[in-house]
């Protein structure tokens, strides 16, 4: 019969007190609180009627869904995937008003709040059948900084529209930034084709009633418009810049137009094509501020009793 030697034995001895002492340690230690860079976001989402076309496809999806279901989708998955630590809140424009549900919270402690909140978000909850998105967008921007938030940092903004409005603005009817662009740092997501589609029309109850039709939808913004004599037939003044197209019932994706909102806010812009997209926008560095955040290091010495054993 062979018998380990006394040194063998000795040394399996103390490193299996070695890991009965880390275990320990791992069933003891106490969590830390570091300060790094997570996100701190408000995420404000349009809910105008132009949301529900059907021409989102995520990740080359066979059937399209509509815009603001995609958006949805989109802000699920992210908000699974996101650190512990990362806080974010909701908010919601209609018309030329952007309103934010409440304070930015921590994700992993309040997850399935956020995703009820989340579920409930949809067209029937807007105030305003339409939108105009420069003057929503100068009030996201106004309200964020006002929102509680933990960091000395405003919260960053992340603005999701297909940018469609309703009647379009002229161009001498565009909102200006001049008192707000740098504010707020963020991300403006557009969302929606790029070939015009009908819009779907429902009642409050969700039943759908057919298409929006040409007589619907403002086609033109008059609100810049003057005579420039009493002349019958004259020419309106402003109607050079903004020319009737008959097509506004119809939607798409108005990307240029949100890149133009974009450099006059000094905010960026990103468009919704991948379901991942939404998640590295959230991740964005512009969104992050230096946070407390609870770091659970029991791991440590609860792998190195694991290796301890191994070697045993």
């Amino acid at each position: 019969m062979n018998v380990p030697p006394p040194a063998w034995r000795r040394r399996r001895v103390a490193v299996l007190l070695a890991s009965a002492l880390l275990l320990a340690l791992a069933l003891l230690l106490p969590d830390f609180t570091i300060t790094r860079p997570v996100a701190q976001v408000i995420v404000v989402l349009d809910v105008s009627q132009s949301m529900n076309t059907p021409d989102c496809r995520l990740d080359r999806a066979p059937a399209a869904v509509s815009r603001l279901a995609c958006v949805k989708d989109a802000l699920s998955e992210a908000l699974r995937a996101m650190p512990c630590g990362a806080k974010l809140a909701w908010g919601v424009f209609a018309g030329n008003q952007t309103f934010v549900l409440a304070a930015p919270v921590e994700i992993c402690a309040h997850r399935g709040e956020l995703l009820q909140t989340l579920a409930n978000l949809d067209w029937r909850i807007a105030w305003d059948a339409g939108s105009r998105i420069g003057g929503a967008l100068v009030s996201a921007l106004r309200v964020v900084p006002n929102v509680p938030h933990e960091s000395d940092l405003v919260p960053g903004l992340v603005f999701i529209t297909d940018g469609h409005e309703a009647p379009p603005v002229s161009a001498g009817n565009r909102r200006r930034f001049e008192e707000y662009a740098g504010r707020v740092q963020g991300v403006i997501v557009g969302v929606g084709g790029d070939s015009l589609t009908p819009m779907p029309k429902y009642d409050m109850d969700g039943k759908y009633l057919g298409e929006w039709a040409p007589d619907d939808v403002p086609q033109m913004d008059m609100s810049g418009f003057r005579a420039l004599s009493s002349v019958p037939g004259e020419k309106m003044a402003g109607a050079d810049d903004a020319t009737p197209s008959g097509t506004e019932h119809l939607s798409s994706l108005k990307e240029d137009y949100l890149q133009l909102l974009a450099g006059d806010a000094k905010l960026d812009y990103r468009r919704l094509a991948r379901s991942a997209d939404m998640l590295d926008t959230l991740q964005a560095a512009q969104l992050r501020r230096p946070l407390p955040v609870d770091a659970d290091l029991r791991w440590i010495p609860a792998l190195a009793a694991l290796l301890l054993l191994l070697i045993a």
